[in-house]
Protein backbone atom coordinates (compact mmCIF):
# COMPACT_ATOMS: atom_id res chain seq x y z
CA UNK A 1 0.00 0.00 0.00
CA UNK A 2 2.80 2.67 0.86
CA UNK A 3 4.66 1.64 -2.62
CA UNK A 4 1.94 2.94 -4.95
CA UNK A 5 1.18 6.32 -2.66
CA UNK A 6 4.69 6.94 -3.03
CA UNK A 7 5.46 5.88 -6.62
CA UNK A 8 1.88 8.08 -6.84
CA UNK A 9 3.67 10.95 -4.99
CA UNK A 10 7.03 10.85 -7.48
CA UNK A 11 4.75 10.94 -10.07
CA UNK A 12 2.79 13.94 -8.85
CA UNK A 13 6.36 15.96 -8.04
CA UNK A 14 7.58 15.04 -11.74
CA UNK A 15 4.43 16.35 -13.23
CA UNK A 16 4.51 19.81 -11.73
CA UNK A 17 8.17 20.46 -12.12
CA UNK A 18 7.15 19.25 -16.23
CA UNK A 19 4.10 22.05 -16.40
CA UNK A 20 6.55 24.97 -14.74
CA UNK A 21 8.65 24.53 -17.56
CA UNK A 22 6.17 24.72 -19.90
CA UNK A 23 5.35 28.47 -18.50
CA UNK A 24 8.16 29.26 -20.64
CA UNK A 25 7.29 28.12 -23.65
CA UNK A 26 5.70 31.25 -25.11
CA UNK A 27 9.55 33.15 -24.55
CA UNK A 28 11.09 34.23 -27.71
CA UNK A 29 10.33 36.21 -30.95
CA UNK A 30 7.08 35.90 -32.48
CA UNK A 31 5.93 37.38 -36.41
CA UNK A 32 2.95 38.79 -36.15
CA UNK A 33 -0.09 38.91 -38.73
CA UNK A 34 1.16 42.68 -39.91
CA UNK A 35 4.78 41.38 -39.72
CA UNK A 36 6.24 43.02 -36.72
CA UNK A 37 7.84 41.24 -34.27
CA UNK A 38 7.15 40.64 -30.61
CA UNK A 39 9.31 39.60 -27.86
CA UNK A 40 7.61 37.65 -25.12
CA UNK A 41 9.02 37.75 -22.03
CA UNK A 42 8.93 36.79 -18.47
CA UNK A 43 8.33 39.98 -16.13
CA UNK A 44 8.24 38.45 -12.56
CA UNK A 45 5.03 35.68 -12.96
CA UNK A 46 3.86 37.23 -15.95
CA UNK A 47 4.32 37.60 -19.87
CA UNK A 48 4.89 40.60 -21.45
CA UNK A 49 5.64 41.52 -25.11
CA UNK A 50 7.34 44.70 -27.02
CA UNK A 51 7.50 45.14 -30.28
CA UNK A 52 11.19 44.58 -31.37
CA UNK A 53 11.40 44.82 -35.56
CA UNK A 54 9.54 44.07 -38.42
CA UNK A 55 10.18 41.44 -41.34
CA UNK A 56 10.22 44.53 -44.09
CA UNK A 57 12.40 47.09 -41.78
CA UNK A 58 9.71 49.55 -42.35
CA UNK A 59 9.44 51.94 -39.52
CA UNK A 60 5.58 51.92 -38.28
CA UNK A 61 4.40 54.74 -36.15
CA UNK A 62 1.47 54.91 -33.27
CA UNK A 63 -0.61 57.09 -35.57
CA UNK A 64 -3.78 55.64 -34.37
CA UNK A 65 -3.00 56.04 -30.59
CA UNK A 66 -5.89 57.33 -28.67
CA UNK A 67 -3.56 60.27 -26.35
CA UNK A 68 -2.79 62.99 -28.89
CA UNK A 69 1.03 62.74 -27.87
CA UNK A 70 1.95 59.79 -29.00
CA UNK A 71 0.79 59.39 -32.19
CA UNK A 72 4.16 60.37 -33.43
CA UNK A 73 6.04 57.69 -31.40
CA UNK A 74 7.67 55.24 -32.91
CA UNK A 75 6.61 51.29 -32.45
CA UNK A 76 9.30 49.73 -32.07
CA UNK A 77 10.17 49.23 -28.28
CA UNK A 78 6.10 49.71 -27.20
CA UNK A 79 4.94 46.77 -24.70
CA UNK A 80 1.92 45.71 -26.53
CA UNK A 81 1.25 42.66 -24.93
CA UNK A 82 1.31 42.71 -21.18
CA UNK A 83 0.29 40.74 -17.97
CA UNK A 84 -0.51 37.52 -19.58
CA UNK A 85 -0.35 34.49 -16.82
CA UNK A 86 0.39 31.09 -17.45
CA UNK A 87 -3.20 29.12 -17.06
CA UNK A 88 -1.16 25.35 -17.67
CA UNK A 89 -0.48 23.32 -20.53
CA UNK A 90 -0.20 25.50 -23.58
CA UNK A 91 -2.14 28.66 -22.59
CA UNK A 92 -1.83 31.88 -21.14
CA UNK A 93 -4.59 33.55 -19.86
CA UNK A 94 -6.18 37.30 -18.34
CA UNK A 95 -3.64 39.45 -20.18
CA UNK A 96 -4.02 42.77 -22.15
CA UNK A 97 -3.23 43.44 -26.20
CA UNK A 98 -2.67 46.89 -27.44
CA UNK A 99 -3.66 47.15 -31.61
CA UNK A 100 -1.49 49.77 -32.87
CA UNK A 101 -4.27 49.68 -36.45
CA UNK A 102 -6.77 51.04 -34.31
CA UNK A 103 -5.72 52.04 -30.62
CA UNK A 104 -7.65 50.41 -28.33
CA UNK A 105 -6.73 47.80 -26.03
CA UNK A 106 -8.36 44.69 -25.60
CA UNK A 107 -8.17 41.53 -23.44
CA UNK A 108 -5.82 38.76 -24.12
CA UNK A 109 -5.17 35.50 -24.04
CA UNK A 110 -2.73 33.60 -25.97
CA UNK A 111 -2.42 29.84 -27.06
CA UNK A 112 0.62 27.64 -28.35
CA UNK A 113 -0.79 25.41 -31.24
CA UNK A 114 2.93 24.09 -31.49
CA UNK A 115 6.13 25.03 -30.52
CA UNK A 116 6.64 27.37 -33.15
CA UNK A 117 2.93 28.86 -33.83
CA UNK A 118 0.67 31.13 -31.55
CA UNK A 119 -2.43 31.82 -31.33
CA UNK A 120 -3.14 35.25 -29.89
CA UNK A 121 -6.25 36.78 -29.25
CA UNK A 122 -8.07 39.78 -28.33
CA UNK A 123 -11.39 40.31 -27.01
CA UNK A 124 -13.93 42.70 -25.13
CA UNK A 125 -15.61 41.07 -22.13
CA UNK A 126 -15.81 37.01 -23.19
CA UNK A 127 -13.40 35.37 -25.33
CA UNK A 128 -15.97 34.78 -27.97
CA UNK A 129 -16.09 38.54 -29.03
CA UNK A 130 -12.69 39.19 -30.48
CA UNK A 131 -10.35 38.12 -32.87
CA UNK A 132 -7.33 36.23 -33.19
CA UNK A 133 -3.45 36.05 -34.71
CA UNK A 134 -1.74 33.27 -36.14
CA UNK A 135 1.65 34.37 -34.77
CA UNK A 136 4.76 32.49 -35.69
CA UNK A 137 8.40 31.87 -34.14
CA UNK A 138 11.22 33.51 -35.85
CA UNK A 139 14.90 33.16 -34.77
CA UNK A 140 17.66 35.95 -33.75
CA UNK A 141 18.98 36.12 -37.12
CA UNK A 142 15.46 37.42 -38.18
CA UNK A 143 16.24 40.71 -40.82
CA UNK A 144 15.52 43.45 -38.98
CA UNK A 145 15.30 42.21 -35.55
CA UNK A 146 16.56 45.03 -32.93
CA UNK A 147 18.69 43.12 -31.30
CA UNK A 148 19.60 45.46 -29.01
CA UNK A 149 16.01 45.71 -27.34
CA UNK A 150 15.66 41.79 -26.66
CA UNK A 151 15.43 40.92 -22.96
Amino acid sequence: MIKPLISAALLGVCAVGWAADDSHAIEGVWETKTGGYVQIYQDGDTWNGRVVGSSDGEARYDENNPDESKRDRRLLGVTVLQNLKYAGGETWEDGSIYSPDNGKTYSAKAKLTDPDTLEARGYIGVSLLGRSQTWHRVGEDAPHLHKDLLK
